[in-house]
């Protein structure tokens, strides 16, 4: 099997026969130490993270981050470059206790029952009694994330199931913001993959990020 790249595509050959067409513009080099599956989680999920963090969110040293559903793919990621990011505090959410435990392994350091009753006073007892900065959430927290909220607060929704009304007054109160992410906005814009991929690899390969790839 060889790879040549022909004007802009890669071309994936076996025995002279074509496997595979790729746009040259969507490849990306695997670095050295990261294995295929942490480099194909990597590409969707850890993207997702970097950018609800460093594009939506706009994350600052020392802030309060709230990683929703924290042992999903894309949450487990967050959770550590949550961390490397030198967030103030990382307050992860977990249906399990066992769950919440990987959590606090990874990085966090406090995790919470995500069960929707008392969740808000949850994530602000969480943060030792001060209301959050960031919020994290793949679905169905909106309302409780948003009511932890400190002034100037952010929540970034990232999954499909976004089916919360929130009154604008809700943003208002604080100068609160509700930032929508679709990872497939990031294929059309040059370079948004390469530059949270480049890094990730990066980490990755320095033992300092453990992507967890899903089956």
């Amino acid at each position: 099997m060889r790879t040549a790249e022909v004007a802009d595509e890669i071309r994936v050959e076996d025995g002279g026969r074509r496997v595979v067409v790729i746009a040259g513009r969507v490849c990306l080099p695997v670095s050295a130490g990261v294995t295929d599956d942490q480099a194909l989680t990597l590409a969707r999920a850890g993207t997702t993270a970097w950018h609800l963090l460093r594009t939506c969110a706009h994350m600052r040293p020392d802030e309060s981050i709230v990683v929703h559903d924290a042992m999903s793919e894309v949450g487990a990621i967050a959770v550590q470059l949550a961390r490397g990011f030198a967030a103030g505090r990382v307050i992860a959410t977990e249906s399990t206790q066992a769950r919440r435990r990987q959590a606090v392994r990874l990085g966090a350091d406090v995790a919470v029952d995500s069960g929707r009753d008392g969740l808000t006073a949850r994530l602000v007892a969480a943060n030792e009694g001060e209301q959050v900065d960031v919020a994290l959430d793949p679905g169905g927290a909106l309302t409780s994330s948003l009511d932890a909220l400190a002034p100037f607060g952010r929540v970034v929704c990232y999954g499909p199931d976004q089916d919360e009304s929130v009154r604008l007054t809700g943003l208002l109160s604080g100068s609160r913001a509700i930032i929508g992410f679709r990872f497939d906005d990031t294929l059309d814009q040059p370079g948004m993959v390469a530059r949270a991929v480049s890094e990730l690899f990066g980490l990755t390969s320095a033992g300092r990020l453990r992507p967890m790839a899903d089956s």
